[in-house]
């Protein structure tokens, strides 16, 4: 509803009602008179009403035709003045169904003041006070002054934004506020007020069209977030001002920086404070906001049908990596650049060693992904690693299941055929060969490549 602009003045209201003015007689006193007429006479530009005793009316209402007007104390209709409840504008009618600003006398003391304060007068001329109050199909609340409230405001312990100056309107849906921090890079903050127009105030994942927030003391978070205890955030606080006390995510979830909304699927963003590498990027992967993370060392979760491994701080890995498994064993895997578990034979490069090395992971079963562990395609593999021979012996000894084999640079088993004899054991008989390394050194191994 629209509102007029009102200033709290005395006025003349002489051209308000033209009656003719009798003689008067005055009988003496301010505020009694003699006169020959009953009713509403006009006496040095003011109006004043006149009983059958021939005294005029004081501090008391009068209605004349559909309206109703004041006489104060001198028995003179009262203008632009608040008469208790009511308010009487330039004419000295009483306002009804209608707004009034009046000017606000401590706004010169107090920069952040107001210049006016807003009053709202009812059907029936009464203003609101104290309540709620619906205009047109806007609500606003004012207080016991009756003078309506804007901004941030507590009524009965609930926190409600009634727009900014000479507003008033309470707001629903999402509203952006300058925030009273300090901060330079924190200059305002989302809040949400529901259908009400209640604040959310201390809320762990509110449902707000269809996504997932949540508020500490009213502001949306974002980013990283520790939960509180039992997800209650009374207590809650965002993760750069949490302590961390252990590397691990567990109990943090995210939020989209941009809009606050709870985040599932894959980020590349900088861990939690703390906890990850200050200035560094890791991809990590989201289910209802809390980050995929290993209980302790690294774990392996399922992500769309494949593989991938997180440490305690919810890190996605790469490369060869020795991970928990879910029986308290552990074992070797392999992780591409995308993340993703890898089976079959891989060839990685060894940093330490400045050499590429074969392995050989489960492509199936209870095992798949894990590095293989016995001979495979006559090559023998140690949790996954091909055991091969240097290449300045070109021939080697490996241990696997209490028995010693003989393996080539390139991991193949040096066997001997069921017809083969050994010059250096000629009493072993058939099936046995002889090797002979750099280094001139004999060995002899049998049909399946066990030495001797």
């Amino acid at each position: 509803m629209k509102k007029n602009l009102k200033m709290m003045a005395v006025l003349s209201a002489a051209a308000v009602m033209t009656v003719a003015a009798p003689e008067m007689g005055f009988t003496g006193g301010s505020s009694t008179a003699y006169a020959k007429t009953i009713g509403w006479v006009e006496e040095n530009g003011s109006f004043k009403y006149y009983e059958e005793d021939d005294y005029f009316l004081t501090d008391t209402w009068k209605k004349r035709g559909e309206d109703w007007y004041y006489l104060n104390e001198e028995g003179e209709i009262a203008t632009n003045a608040q008469i208790d409840e009511y308010y009487v504008d330039e004419t000295g009618k009483r306002v009804m169904d209608q707004w009034i600003s009046i000017e606000n006398e401590d706004a010169w003391d107090s920069p952040d003041a107001a210049e006016y304060h807003w009053y709202y007068y009812g059907k029936n001329g009464k203003a609101a006070i104290a309540k709620w109050q619906k205009i047109g199909e806007s609500w606003y609340y004012f207080n016991e002054d009756g003078q309506m409230m804007t901004g941030k405001v507590e009524i009965d312990n609930a926190t409600y934004y009634l727009g900014e100056t000479d507003d008033g309107v309470m707001k629903t849906g999402w509203i952006q506020l300058e925030n009273e921090s300090d901060d330079p890079e924190m200059t305002h903050s989302w809040y949400y007020f529901d259908t009400n127009g209640k604040m959310v105030e201390n809320q762990v994942d509110k449902k707000i069209s269809g996504d997932y927030y949540t508020f500490v003391d009213g502001v949306m978070q974002t980013g990283w977030f520790k939960l509180p205890a039992e997800e209650n955030a009374e207590n809650a606080t965002p993760s750069d001002a949490a302590e961390n006390t252990a590397a691990t995510v567990a109990g943090y979830q995210y939020y989209e920086p941009e809009n606050g909304k709870r985040v599932t699927g894959w980020r590349t963003i900088e861990g939690v404070e703390g906890i990850s590498a200050e200035g560094e990027l890791y991809n990590f992967y989201f289910k209802n906001g809390k980050p995929y993370h290993a209980d302790n060392g690294l774990q392996l979760f399922t992500v769309e049908s494949k593989k991938y491994a997180f440490n305690t701080k919810g890190e996605m890995q790469t490369g060869l990596k020795v991970v928990n498994l879910e029986d308290g064993e552990i074992a070797n895997f392999y992780f591409a650049e995308d993340g993703v578990m890898r089976t079959g034979k891989q060839v990685i490069y060894n940093e330490d060693l400045d050499e590429n090395q074969t392995w050989f992971f489960y492509t199936d079963g209870s095992r798949k992904g894990q590095g293989f562990h016995g001979i495979r395609d006559n090559t023998l593999y140690e949790y996954g690693l091909r055991k091969d021979a240097d290449s300045d012996l070109r021939l080697a000894p490996m241990n696997y299941d209490g028995n010693q084999y003989l393996v080539n640079t390139s991991g193949s088993i040096q066997k001997a055929s069921s017809s083969s004899k050994s010059a250096t054991k000629p009493e072993l008989g058939n099936g046995f060969k002889d090797y002979k390394d750099s280094n001139g050194k004999t060995w002899v191994v049998d049909v399946n490549g066990i030495i001797q």
